[in-house]
């Protein structure tokens, strides 16, 4: 049997066992990190905000936003996530407003901070940028 074959194979068994018997609850991220999976919650926002771009070409403020019925559902329980807005920011820009929590340590004080998602039409397509009031380290570098 070829050699580097019989060194990968050993390599996936050692890294699968390392995963399996590994304790999740052992794993902790970084405080950026936990900011950053705050981050991905919006992404279900980004897409009905795209969606209802190209039905009806413009971008919903707040009030619009809640006229339209549109109701996205995502498990805020086990992140830093205080609360996300559509439309309050600007239209189209989604809100995510940051707290401490005591199942979740974060170094320094991010209550009522926020990151904006800030929709621009760029022809067909919908490009994202992004601001925030947390502090600069935990802010993905595309924000900063």
């Amino acid at each position: 049997m070829n050699k580097t074959l019989v060194i990968m194979i050993l390599a996936v068994i050692v890294l699968s066992w390392n995963f399996v018997f590994t304790d999740s609850k052992k794993i902790e991220l970084t405080d950026s990190a936990k900011v950053l999976q705050g981050l991905s919650m919006a992404l279900k926002y980004k897409t009905a905000i795209k969606e209802y771009w190209k039905e009806t070409g413009i971008l919903p403020d707040a009030e619009t936003w809640k006229k339209s019925g549109k109701k996205i559902e995502v498990d805020i329980s086990k992140s830093l996530v205080k609360d996300i807005e559509v439309g309050t920011d600007g239209p189209g820009v989604i809100s995510v407003y940051f707290t401490n929590k005591e199942t979740i340590r974060v170094e320094k004080i991010i209550d009522g901070t926020k990151v904006m998602l800030i929709p621009e039409p760029k022809g067909e397509r919908l490009a994202w940028a992004c601001k925030g009031t947390l502090e600069k380290e935990y802010l993905p570098a595309k924000c900063q």
